[in-house]
């Protein structure tokens, strides 16, 4: 019996529940792999054993029988595709059981396939994001093998792909929700977005944390299609578009934000999955969703600079702000540069008078140096807030 001991100790506490009675759950070579009564897991069951050997409808046990590692009971095979995938034992007086003896087979046989479908899908999942590792970060020789084994997750290695990189994360102040519930929001949003790009035509997958979508870049016309052939640079903007109605879907739906980086297009997948995460490291962060690549500028610069310059670059200059006011001070740095340096727009933002703002950042240019409302200024203080992030 292919399947997981912890899911074949769920289906007998399922059993369990439904019967009210301690139930067993043997594999084809008659092992106990799961129970109500943990102390028979791993013990051979002669029932079981019996039943599978002989093909045994059922097999009852009383307590007259004394069959070694066998208690009084029902014991019912599980039918897999034509054959005998396991053994149900039930302890008890079967006459005194609730459930018809053939309901009970077929909820069990149900629960298993259903069981091995999903497990099935997961070790799917496994090797889907085994292979994207393989292909998108370790660039591997492109052998026949390799080749065909991208088919079997739906993916051409040797075609052109716009790679999307996405993160599900709190759109502001971290939600005040049982961590349990806010993961289970996470995954929500993370499956909705991939099955919606999955029926527009792309290959979704894991890489990391990060979902990782394949959009297949048309590269010519087929002779029996009247379809017209976008440009790489009209494809790419539709993909864009695509992505950033997603992203406000679950802006209108949740607390959370579906925060996107978007490859440029006519890249090597290594290099277009690089490009990607580097955009969703700044798309985290920033009040757009969706940033593209080939629109980044200077993330591009900071992301070349080592970890530690940019953090020493950044500590000098808010080295004078007092560390109880650091936040704050950032707070309004931020929301007057989202605002394109409109002390009205910021302001709004912040729920504060234009005057408030205004001797905040007169502040700021006196603790600092570097006064946000000059263009050389601000450019520092800016890189200090993206570092910062």
């Amino acid at each position: 019996m292919e399947i997981s001991l912890d899911n074949a100790q769920r289906i007998v506490s399922e059993i369990s529940s439904v019967l009210g009675a301690d139930v067993n759950l043997m594999d084809q070579s008659a092992a106990i792999i799961a129970s109500t009564d943990a102390s028979r897991v791993g013990n051979h069951h002669s029932g079981a054993e019996k039943i599978i050997s002989e093909r045994l409808d059922q097999l009852i046990v009383s307590p007259e029988d004394h069959i070694p590692g066998v208690r009084a009971g029902l014991n019912l095979p599980i039918w897999v595709d034509s054959n005998i995938a396991g053994v149900l034992g039930i302890t008890g007086d079967p006459a005194s059981f609730t459930t018809p003896a053939h309901v009970l087979q077929k909820m069990t046989e149900i629960l298993l396939r259903e069981t091995r479908v999903r497990e099935d899908a997961e070790r799917h999942e496994r090797s889907s994001t085994r292979f994207l590792q393989a292909w998108l970060t370790d660039t591997p020789e492109l052998t026949p093998e390799f080749i065909e084994q991208g088919k079997s997750f739906g993916i051409d290695v040797l075609g052109d792909y716009i790679i999307a990189a996405a993160n599900v994360v709190s759109a502001g102040q971290p939600p005040h929700l049982p961590s349990a519930t806010f993961q289970e929001e996470i995954d929500r949003i993370g499956k909705q977005f991939s099955d919606d790009a999955t029926e527009i035509g792309a290959t979704t997958g894991m890489l990391g944390s990060r979902i990782i979508s394949l959009f297949p870049v048309p590269d010519a016309l087929s002779p029996n299609s009247d379809r017209e052939i976008l440009h790489p640079d009209q494809h790419l903007g539709d993909v864009t578009s695509w992505l950033a109605s997603a992203a406000r879907r679950v802006r209108k739906s949740s607390t959370m934000k579906l925060a996107v980086g978007v490859s440029s297009s006519g890249r090597a997948p290594a290099e277009a999955a690089e490009q990607a995460i580097k955009a969703l490291r700044h798309a985290i962060h920033s009040p757009i969703d969706v940033h593209r690549f080939d629109s980044l500028s200077l993330e591009l610069l900071l992301a070349a600079i080592p970890e530690h310059e940019r953090r020493t670059f950044a500590e000098r200059v808010f080295r004078d702000v007092p560390p109880n006011s650091r936040t704050e001070t950032k707070r309004y740095l931020q929301a007057y540069f989202d605002a394109d340096g409109s002390l009205s727009r910021a302001a709004d933002a912040l729920f504060v008078h234009k005057n408030t703002l205004n001797g905040r950042l007169n502040r700021i240019a006196e603790v600092t140096a570097f006064d946000p409302r000059k263009i050389a200024d601000a450019a520092v203080l800016w890189l200090a807030l993206r570092i910062e992030e």
